[in-house]
């Protein structure tokens, strides 16, 4: 009988960090759809998914490396699929932000500057 190759167990870490992943661009895109008051829900939700694909992903290949288990590409999916997500949703953030900042009807100016365009 011939013996089976040594068995290496998926990383459990790396696996939340993929279901996680995927949590957080359903529910970026759940935000997106044009029903009121979901972008308050989802948006919220998408940053918390994202966090936690973030940090298991990052857990689990730590672990991965020690114990010489498997999910490796579960793991970087997960921190992939949860940085750019939460990138895009800091983008979002700061275009909102800027369009309230900035807005060119929003700058009161002392009267010495009433000649002066900003």
């Amino acid at each position: 009988m011939t013996e089976s190759p040594p068995y290496s167990p998926t990383n459990t870490q790396s696996i939340l960090s993929l279901i996680f992943g995927i949590l957080t661009i359903l529910t970026f895109c759940a935000g997106m759809v044009p029903i009121p008051f979901t972008g308050f829900i989802c948006f919220p939700a998408s940053i918390m998914a994202g966090l936690m694909a973030l940090i298991f992903g990052t857990v689990s290949l730590n672990q991965i490396r020690r114990r010489g288990e498997s999910g490796r590409p579960m793991a970087w999916t997960g921190i992939f699929i949860g940085g750019f997500t939460l990138f895009s949703l800091l983008c979002i953030v700061i275009l909102f932000a800027s369009l309230f900042v900035w807005n060119p009807g929003s700058i009161h100016l002392p009267p010495i500057f009433d000649n002066y365009q900003v």
